[in-house]
């Protein structure tokens, strides 16, 4: 643009402004190929935008909890098992009855054992007294959820395991879970 000393200045401005009118030539699209690549492009953008308007994306939340104890009737098939778990203030109101969860146990050899079920009851369990009154400051807190199994357990072998817990919080479409992460 400025290589040529003997150029003015003037000369130098309008071969350079012409450049810029010409950047149109660019946008043509002149082969084959080319339209394809354009097709291509277009397509993948209405295919991402019906996802984000019709598809859906399963919500769920991992938790670490302790294994306390086991409830229910045996004999009318009522299995339940109750954990004690830490969970953020934000996330504990969107957990309910009915919902589905897995409690994936460690064994010995490292494997990890998988029980399905599905919640049963989510109770907040209180502090001790003279900390209850930080309960409203902490992010976290302790919540006692019962979860009835699907399938068949001895009881007597989870009490006090460790686990971690995964409920299914529900179906979303991804623009809603766009549009909740803006505000």
């Amino acid at each position: 643009m400025f290589n040529n000393p003997f150029d003015s200045f003037h000369d130098t401005v309008a071969d350079a402004k012409e450049e810029r009118e010409q950047l149109d030539r660019l946008l043509t699209i002149s082969t084959p190929r080319e339209r394809l690549l354009v097709a291509g492009v277009a397509a993948l953008l209405v295919i991402v935008a019906a996802w984000l308007i019709f598809g859906n994306v399963a919500r769920s939340v991992a938790v670490d909890g302790l294994l306390i104890e086991s409830g229910g009737n045996p004999g009318e098939g009522n299995r339940s098992v109750q954990a004690l778990v830490w969970l953020a203030s934000d996330v504990a109101p969107s957990i309910e009855a009915g919902m589905q969860a897995e409690i994936e146990l460690t064994t010995t050899d490292g494997e990890a054992d998988t029980l399905g079920g599905e919640v049963v009851t989510i109770a907040t369990v209180s502090l001790m007294e003279g900390l209850g009154e930080f309960e409203s400051a902490v992010p976290v807190s302790v919540h006692r959820v019962d979860i009835a199994l699907a399938e068949e357990i001895d009881f007597a072998s989870l009490a006090g395991r460790e686990c971690r817990i995964v409920i299914e919080l529900g179906r979303q479409s991804p623009a809603a879970i766009f549009g909740m992460t803006r505000s």
